[in-house]
C-alpha cells in the first residue's frame, strides 16, 4: 500500500535498482544471490517502511485512549452543533440527559454547596419575588375584603351571602370583578394531551385531563351532531359560571377559563401567544410523542394571559389602606400584648419575693436575677413551707429559680409551739401555745405525759419558760368527776323499811360501777378516798326509831356494794336520821326524797412514809 504522496519516490527507486542490476558484472553463483537478497531487503525497506510506519501510528491513535480522546475532544462541541443545526434536538436531548441528571444529582450529593453558589444569585431574587407577590395578593384580597366588610354595601353583600349560601368573598368577587383568567391550558391538537397549564395566585387548579377529556368530548359531539367540519372547533363553552375560550393553531390550542367578562381584544392576546408557542416549539409539536417535559418552558408565555380587572371604582387612589392598618394594629396589638405579659410576669416574681420576705420561718438575704432565672438566699425553718411549693401558689415557674436557703430554727411563736407539738405529740386533751417564748399546757394529761412536757419543754429551742397551771392530772379530773356523779345519787327506800324502792337496783348497779372507776383514778392519782354511806329518814314516827332506821338503810347498801365487789375499807355508813334532810316535807315528794340513802366521798393525798422513796 502506497500513498499518492509516495508513489513517485516509489518508481524512481525501482528504476535506480534497474539500471544497477544491468551495471553490475557477473559473478559467481554464490555471490550473487547473496548480494540479490541483500538489495531485496533493501529495496523492500525502502518501500514497505513508510507505509509500516503510518500503519503503526494510526494503530497507536486508536489503541491509545488519552490520544483518542484528545482527538474527540477537538471535535465535540462542533459535532453537537453540527446535529443541532440539522434539526434533531429530541435525540440530542435523550442522549445526553440522563447523563446530566446523574451528573446533577452526584454533585448535589457530594459537593452542595458548589450548586447552591451557582443558584444564589437566581434563587435569592426569585423566593424574594414570590413572597411579595403572594403577600401583595393576600393584602390586595384582604383590603378589598376589609374595605366591603366596613361599608354598608358591604353589609348588603353580607345578606346576600346568608341568603344565597355562597361564602361572602365569592360575593366580593361577583360585584367588584370585571374580570380574572384564572387558568390556561396549552393542549396538543391531534392527541389531546395537556402539555402545560399554570393558574392564577389563590385560585385552586382544574383537573387538566378532565378538562381536556371535556373538549375533546364536546368537539366530538360538535363535529358529529353539527355535521362540521373537521377543521371546525369550539371557540367557547361554559360550566357554571366559569366560561372557556379556545384559540386554535396548526398542532396545539389555547384554552383560558375566566369569570366575569374580558375584553374581545384578550383573543388577541392569546393568537399571539399561541403563534408565539408554534414559532418556538413548532417542531416538537410536530414530533410530539406524549413526553410533555419540552413544554414545561412554556408556562412563562401562558403567564402572560393570567390578569385581573376590577371596576375603576375599587382601584380608585380614595381606598383606605385597611390592610396595612389592621396590619400595623395587629402588630401594635401584640407589642402591648407581649409587654403586659412581661410586666405581668415581673410583678408575678415581685409579689412572689414579698411573699418570701413575710413568711414566717424563712429569712430571705437576696434575690438576683440572672438572665432567665432568679437565685435566691437565705434561710429556712425545717417547718416552713417548701419555696417550690410557694412559688406554685404565686402562679410563678418554680423550675426558674434555684434556692439556696440554709437550714435555722425559727423564734417565731407560731414555729416554736408547731415544734413543741410534733416534738412531745400531746394527747388531745392538751392545747400547747407559745407566746414569747413561754410554753403553756392546757387541759389534762396522764401523769406520765406531765412529767414528759417537764423534762423536755425546756430544751426546745425557742422555749425560754413553762406555764403548767392550766394542766391538770387527767386522773384527778377523772376522780373528782366521779366523786360528783356519786355525791348527786340518791337510792330511795320504802316507807318505815330499809328495803329499797322497785326499780332502784338498776341505779345501785350504776352507783357501783362509778365508785369502782374512782377508786382506780384514786389509785392512779395516790389519792386516798373513803366513801360515807348516809341513810336519812322522813320525819313521819318516832326519832328514836328514825335514827336506827337510817343505819339500816346505810348498811344495806354498804352490804349490797360489798357483795357486787366493792372493798369494805373504802365504805363508812352513816346514820343521820331526820337530822340532814334533802327536801322539806311540804309535799309527798319532799317526804319520798327524804327516805334515802346518799354518799360523801372524802378524798386525801396519800403521803409516803419517810423510809419510802417518791415514785
Amino acid at each position: 500500500m502506497t500513498t499518492p504522496g509516495n508513489r513517485g519516490e516509489s518508481t524512481s527507486t525501482s528504476h535506480m535498482a534497474e539500471q544497477a542490476q544491468r551495471r553490475a558484472p557477473e559473478a559467481p553463483s554464490q555471490q550473487t544471490s547473496s548480494n540479490d537478497n541483500h538489495a531485496l531487503e533493501e529495496l523492500r525497506h525502502l518501500i514497505v517502511a513508510p507505509e509500516r510506519q503510518g500503519l503503526a501510528e494510526i494503530r497507536d491513535r486508536i489503541d491509545n485512549l488519552e490520544r483518542r480522546a484528545e482527538d474527540v475532544s477537538s471535535v465535540v462541541a462542533e459535532a453537537i452543533q453540527m446535529r443541532r443545526e440539522q434539526g434533531d434536538d429530541q435525540a440530542l436531548t435523550q442522549a445526553l440527559g440522563p447523563t446530566i441528571e446523574a451528573t446533577l444529582r452526584d454533585s448535589v450529593r457530594e459537593r452542595p454547596h458548589v450548586i447552591a453558589d451557582a443558584l444564589f444569585p437566581v434563587m435569592g431574587p426569585a423566593i424574594r419575588k414570590s413572597i411579595a407577590e403572594t403577600l401583595r395578593t393576600m393584602l390586595e384580597s384582604f383590603n378589598e375584603a376589609l374595605e366591603h366588610s366596613l361599608s354598608w354595601q358591604g353589609i348588603k353583600w353580607r345578606i346576600e351571602a346568608i341568603q344565597t349560601g355562597k361564602p361572602f368573598a365569592e360575593i366580593v368577587l361577583l360585584h367588584s370583578l370585571v374580570y380574572q383568567i384564572e387558568e390556561v391550558f396549552l393542549i396538543h391538537r391531534k392527541s389531546g394531551i395537556v402539555l402545560c397549564n399554570i393558574a392564577a395566585p389563590g385560585i385552586e387548579p382544574m383537573d387538566a385531563d378532565m378538562l381536556s377529556g371535556l373538549l375533546s368530548a364536546l368537539q366530538q359531539f360538535a363535529q358529529d351532531a353539527l355535521r362540521a367540519n373537521r377543521d371546525d372547533w369550539l371557540d367557547l363553552f361554559r360550566v357554571g359560571e366559569r366560561p372557556t375560550w379556545v384559540e386554535m393553531g396548526p398542532n396545539a390550542l389555547v384554552a383560558a377559563v375566566f369569570r366575569g367578562n374580558p375584553p374581545e381584544d384578550f383573543r388577541v392576546r392569546m393568537r399571539n401567544v399561541l403563534e408565539e408557542i408554534h414559532q418556538r416549539y413548532g417542531a416538537a409539536l410536530e414530533r410530539f410523542d406524549g413526553d410533555v417535559a419540552p413544554f414545561r418552558a412554556t408556562e412563562c408565555t401562558l403567564a402572560q394571559l393570567l390578569e385581573k380587572r376590577v371596576r375603576q371604582g375599587e382601584q380608585s387612589g380614595k381606598k383606605k389602606p385597611y390592610a396595612v392598618m389592621t396590619v400595623a394594629s395587629l402588630i401594635l396589638m401584640a407589642l402591648l400584648g407581649w409587654g403586659s405579659y412581661v410586666t405581668y410576669r415581673v410583678h408575678q416574681w415581685s409579689a412572689f419575693e414579698r411573699t418570701l420576705q413575710q413568711e414566717s420561718g424563712i429569712a430571705i438575704t437576696s434575690f438576683e436575677r440572672d438572665g432567665g432565672e432568679y437565685r435566691i438566699r437565705g434561710f429556712r425553718d425545717p417547718l416552713a413551707p417548701e419555696p417550690a411549693a410557694l412559688a406554685r401558689q404565686a402562679g410563678v415557674d418554680a423550675s426558674r429559680a434555684q434556692f439556696q436557703l440554709a437550714p435555722f430554727y425559727s423564734l417565731d411563736d407560731s414555729f416554736v409551739a408547731r415544734r413543741a407539738n410534733k416534738l412531745l405529740d400531746p394527747p388531745k386533751t392538751v392545747k400547747l401555745s407559745v407566746k414569747g417564748g413561754v410554753l403553756r399546757a392546757e387541759g389534762a394529761a396522764r401523769p406520765d405525759w406531765i412529767e414528759r412536757i417537764r423534762d423536755r419543754g425546756p430544751w426546745i429551742p425557742g422555749v425560754r419558760e413553762l406555764d403548767l397551771s392550766s394542766l391538770k392530772d387527767a386522773e384527778v379530773v377523772a376522780l373528782h368527776r366521779n366523786v360528783a356523779e356519786i355525791e348527786a345519787v340518791k337510792l330511795l327506800f320504802r316507807v318505815g323499811r330499809a328495803e329499797l324502792e322497785s326499780g332502784q337496783q338498776d341505779e345501785l348497779e350504776k352507783t357501783k360501777g362509778t365508785i369502782a372507776a374512782m377508786l382506780g383514778h384514786a389509785s392512779r392519782s395516790n389519792q386516798s378516798v373513803v366513801v360515807e354511806v348516809v341513810g336519812h329518814t322522813d320525819t313521819t314516827g318516832m326519832e328514836a326509831s328514825n335514827l336506827p332506821l337510817s343505819r339500816q338503810r346505810a348498811d344495806q347498801v354498804l352490804q349490797a356494794l360489798e357483795h357486787m365487789g366493792i372493798r369494805n375499807s373504802a365504805l363508812q355508813p352513816v346514820g343521820v336520821g331526820t337530822s340532814q334532810p334533802l327536801r322539806a316535807e311540804d309535799s309527798d315528794e319532799g317526804r319520798r326524797l327524804n327516805r334515802s340513802v346518799t354518799f360523801r366521798v372524802k378524798v386525801t393525798p396519800v403521803v409516803p412514809a419517810a423510809d419510802e422513796k417518791p415514785q
